[in-house]
């Protein structure tokens, strides 16, 4: 039966539909075996972080048109697989009722519902759908639709919507691990992560700002007054709301930004600013100004850098347009799409450390090969390249990919339906200037 979110029990209905499909052994068979061992040890924060990235990237090359409601339900999904996840991966036997005592205290606690969130908690050894389960969920369905439903940002509005769903991802993934490290909710600990998600969320919000007014022209009062209302979808009290609103009128600069967050915190705004950037199509070079600011005041490496830029990459929504440009026609669609959905987890984290631990060789051949970064630049700027460019795109990639051989997987046989892949995850500051002179991507329109 469809999940209708027009009654009071759509989230009671949505974890009974996942609890079904859930498969319990899932997630530590796709993680790396060393983020399991260490589970096993005690550590979960590795394979937390993990799991968080994962669920974030898109798999699917053109997912077509879904309704606000298909958007929103599968978000939530996703929220609820990356709790169901970290029992797994912390080892806990499976018992469905205890899994949904869980998913609702886990839920309630990083929505900041935190009297239900500890009520539920208490109900997990009760069998059944004890009342505190289903009130905490009932109050978490609340508040995910006061906050996220309609999904994405209004046109003209600040692209907030991925960051804010990525850090209510992270504070969740740190309510259940408190939970499984504790074996028990706390109020203390529930407390300390919902300061440590406002200050994000907040500083997220001034962040976009500080980009976007070193970038894009002045926001017309209309646009202000709209981004000001949207601060209202972040869930923070009164005081750190007003704060923020100051803050998203005047942003501090990027330095200042920078060394007022948490270290903890810096990679993650970092990456936020990064993948704005492209969401936007903001200017390349004065937002690149911005986020270099940012990252040098944050104390963050090259390889910080690169990390960012390959997440952002795969949390964008431009896979299409990479597969036209770059990539083949007729039957190839089908074997790409099937590529990009089945490895794209690993080819996103095999390029991540590749680029990391080959940064040096890397620069060097992308910026011998002037013609593959100018080809490169123009189908970031949105245009279709010809056969023979395309040819010549494949050709030179394959050249790189010998060069450096950490990059072998796309050169071998079946490798060239990954290239695109490749392409599209090249970090910008690898590339030539050419980048520089792409022009601006037409915007995808937003919500309005």
């Amino acid at each position: 039966m469809p999940v209708a979110l027009t009654s009071k029990d759509w989230l009671l209905d949505l974890v009974e539909e996942t609890l079904d499909r859930h498969e319990m052994a899932a997630a530590p068979a796709r993680l790396p075996v060393e983020l399991v061992l260490a589970a096993a040890g005690g550590d979960l924060a590795p394979g937390a972080r993990m799991l968080v990235a994962r669920s974030l990237r898109l798999r699917r090359l053109d997912p077509g048109e879904a309704t606000p409601e298909a958007t929103f339900l599968q978000e939530v999904r996703g929220h609820l697989d990356l709790v169901l996840d970290l029992a797994a991966l912390a080892g806990k036997p499976w018992l469905r009722h205890r899994a949904k005592a869980e998913l609702a205290a886990a839920l309630a606690g990083a929505l900041d519902e935190h009297d239900l969130a500890l009520e539920a908690d208490a109900a997990r050894d009760l069998d059944g759908a004890p009342r505190e389960v289903e009130a905490a969920l009932r109050a978490a369905g609340r508040d995910l639709k006061a906050r996220f439903f309609p999904p994405g940002d209004p046109l003209d509005g600040l692209p907030l919507y991925p960051g804010t769903r990525a850090s209510l991802r992270r504070q969740l993934s740190r309510v259940a691990m408190g939970l499984h490290r504790a074996g028990r909710l706390g109020a203390e600990a529930l407390g300390h992560h919902r300061a440590f998600a406002e200050q994000e969320r907040a500083l997220l919000a001034e962040g976009l700002a500080g980009l976007f007014a070193a970038a894009a022209p002045p926001a017309s009062e209309p646009a202000l007054s709209l981004r000001l209302r949207q601060l209202g979808r972040l869930g923070l009290p009164g005081p750190r709301l007003r704060d923020a609103r100051r803050a998203l009128a005047a942003p501090r600069t990027a330095g200042a930004l920078a060394l007022a967050a948490p270290p903890p915190m810096r990679p993650f705004l970092l990456e936020q600013l990064l993948l704005a950037q492209r969401r936007a199509a903001l200017p390349a070079q004065p937002a690149a100004g911005f986020i270099e600011a940012f990252r040098a005041a944050a104390g963050l490496d090259e390889q910080a850098l690169v990390a960012a830029q390959v997440e952002a990459a795969a949390q964008h929504d431009d896979h299409l347009a990479w597969f036209k440009a770059v990539g083949g026609r007729g039957s190839d669609w089908r074997l790409l799409a099937a590529a990009w959905e089945q490895t794209s987890d690993e080819v996103v984290e095999r390029i991540s450390s590749v680029f990391s631990a080959n940064l040096d060789a890397l620069t060097t051949e992308l910026r011998e090969t002037g013609e593959l970064g100018q080809l490169l630049a123009r189908a970031a700027g949105g245009a279709t390249l010809t056969a023979g460019e395309k040819r010549k795109v494949k050709e030179q990639l394959i050249d790189l990919a010998k060069a450096v051989p950490a990059l072998a997987i796309f050169a071998a046989p079946g490798g060239m339906l990954l290239l695109p892949l490749l392409a599209k995850l090249l970090p910008f500051s690898l590339l030539p200037g050419a980048w520089d002179r792409a022009r601006e991507r037409p915007r995808r329109p937003r919500r309005s």
